[in-house]
């Protein structure tokens, strides 16, 4: 989920056009293993704490918001991104006001370093996914048989928790253009029933391809407005199964268990874990997640965290690796996504100054899992 703070959300937007924030912003069944295809080919290792973690690319954005008056003028945040043949793409949200309708925009790099915006009209809105409410938030994208295939979360309401849904749109190639972008019919995943540590919301999904099919990270939101990270399977990424712990049968864990909860108490990320980033090496999965400390999500920073199965996770003992100051002006940092290509980790951030967010990169040279 991208600005999972809703509560200070509210707070900014009412007392100066508030700090722009991408809602706020999960699971593998049992019964299916989990052994994705190894995403990279290098063999990451951490082998001490650096300090700091990632270098900051410059103090000005790789992709700036829009000029005055048109649909991405004052917020833009990294939404989906992908290395693929040769190029990074990127399909970036876009908007005005939060909560309010998003766009995505496509935006190209060579480099990861300098980008190209392909078009200055979005390639597809809020309006085309017939069920999103409010807004409509690109998260994550894979490109498979000659298809974009991307992952985003609705915002359904101007409360918080708010309600909110995990929906796929695709493109594919047909001749020598591509298709226009359709949006399945219906979400792909729901929150929970009433009572379970998901039942409000399911947010900022990241999908990876699998031996198996598909697994899916996401961020889960209860009644109390806290949130987790959970994970699902799929064999053809359109039908999914929350994790399931078949050991805690009680609520708010009796349908599915979240597989990364907050930290201990007086930790950095005692109150909230949210929008995973995920990878899988050939020395297991690493995760990037959003921390915070308060329930009003006013301290957050990055962690990272490593598993050899996907599902049980250790934090890293140099957490956290990225906080707002790292940006020049930052007052704060709202939604984040990050690739892996030859040995150098692209972390895309959407920073916050004067309540406008643009995109900034940091990223991290060599081994990075233990």
């Amino acid at each position: 989920m991208r600005r999972i703070l809703f509560p200070i959300y509210v707070l900014l937007l009412l007392s100066a056009c508030a700090a722009p924030a991408t809602p706020v912003p999960t699971t593998v069944p049992t019964e299916i293993p989990v052994t994705p295809t190894a995403l990279a080919t290098f063999t990451p290792q951490i082998t001490a704490t650096p300090v700091p973690f990632f270098t900051v690319y410059g103090d000005e954005p790789i992709v700036s918001k829009g000029q005055p008056g048109t649909w991405d003028d004052r917020f833009t945040d990294p939404g989906a991104v992908i290395y693929y043949d040769g190029m990074f793409h990127m399909f970036r949200n876009g908007f005005r006001e939060f909560p309010g309708a998003s766009q995505v925009g496509y935006v190209t790099s060579p480099d990861g370093f300098t980008w190209t915006k392909q078009g200055d009209d979005p390639v597809f809105e809020t309006n085309d996914v017939p069920y999103a409410k409010i807004a409509m938030y690109a998260s994550s994208v894979i490109w498979e048989d000659g298809c974009w295939a991307l992952f985003f979360y609705t915002w359904d309401s101007s409360s918080y928790p708010s309600s909110s849904v995990i929906g796929r749109i695709t493109q594919c190639v047909a001749g020598p253009a591509l298709t226009e972008w359709i949006p399945d019919l219906e979400p792909i995943l729901k929150p929970g029933a009433d009572g379970e540590w998901d039942e409000k919301q399911v947010l900022a999904p990241h999908v990876l391809k699998t031996d198996n099919g598909y697994v899916m990270y996401y961020s889960g939101v209860g009644a109390s407005g806290t949130q987790m990270i959970g994970m699902a399977t799929s064999i053809d990424g359109v039908t999914w199964t929350k994790y399931n712990d078949p050991a805690t049968t009680d609520k708010p864990f009796a349908d599915s268990d979240p597989v990364f909860q907050s930290g201990e108490k007086g930790a950095w990320d005692a109150a909230w874990v949210h929008q995973p980033r995920v990878f899988q090496t050939t020395d297991g999965w690493v995760m990037i997640y959003r921390g915070t400390s308060d329930r009003n999500g006013s301290n957050m920073k990055l962690g990272l965290a490593t598993s050899q199965d996907g599902i049980h996770w250790e934090r890293y003992a140099g957490n956290p690796i990225f906080q707002p100051s790292d940006i020049k002006g930052a007052r704060q940092f709202w939604f984040t996504n990050a690739v892996i290509k030859d040995d150098v980790l692209y972390l895309f951030v959407e920073g916050d100054i004067n309540q406008t967010t643009q995109i900034y990169l940091a990223t991290h040279e060599g081994e990075i899992t233990p």
